[in-house]
């Protein structure tokens, strides 16, 4: 497929997968045609404890650093988080602080990568797999206070963008196009330096124009 193709496409599935309306803080649930509670009452009661949203809080930075508003993978399962400059991006984050971890500190260990189901692209008709994204953005989150994890501290994230065809060279190079996850280690090699939250869209810009 050539590239003028896939752009059209992906400006395609954007447009679709962008088409709803997001909900205000104001807006009412009804019981019989009264109003009973808010929707910022139901994000308050499911989204309340941010410290347990780490991959939820990555794409939300990503996005907002990007200029992006809206979601592209809330309507149903896409193939990628978000688009930027005609590119597919795919967000991946990990922490050292779990709620569910009460010994303390947890080891920053792996990524997921693992190719899916191309069902959008070129390869719709064979169901090849493949990793759908033109690139990735690792996130970490560096924080250690397992007491106090501070989610809103925006210096705790380290971010590493990498071009999703450095990630296949580097797969098939060992001999597993299909490897299914990668260790921070690793990326800390591919992408180099960390950046902070406030160059991260120069950082992106720099592997898509790489």
């Amino acid at each position: 497929m050539d590239e003028t193709r896939c752009k059209e496409l992906i400006q395609k599935e954007k447009e679709e997968n962008t088409s709803y309306t997001n909900y205000c803080e104001d807006d009412r649930f009804t019981f019989s045609g009264s109003p009973v509670f808010t929707v910022l009452d139901f994000w308050r009661f499911s989204y309340g404890y941010l410290a347990g949203q780490s991959p939820a809080i990555a794409e939300f930075l990503v996005a907002k650093a990007l200029g992006i508003e809206k979601a592209e993978n809330v309507t149903y399962w896409t193939a990628y988080d978000m688009s930027y400059r005609g590119k597919r991006v795919e967000v991946k984050s990990t922490e050292y602080v779990h709620a569910w971890n009460k010994d303390g500190v947890s080891k920053v260990r792996t990524f997921s990568i693992a190719p899916t189901h191309n069902a959008y692209w070129e390869n719709a008709e064979t169901k090849a797999l493949s990793r759908q994204s033109d690139l990735y953005v690792f996130c970490v989150n560096t924080n250690r206070e397992f007491q106090n994890p501070q989610p809103l501290i925006l210096d705790h994230w380290d971010f590493y963008p990498v071009a999703t065809s450095e990630i296949n060279s580097y797969a098939e190079k060992n001999g597993n196009p299909d490897q299914k996850t990668i260790s921070l280690s690793v990326i800390e090699h591919l992408a180099g330096d960390p950046v902070k939250w406030n160059d991260l869209k120069a950082g992106i810009d720099k592997v898509i124009d790489g």
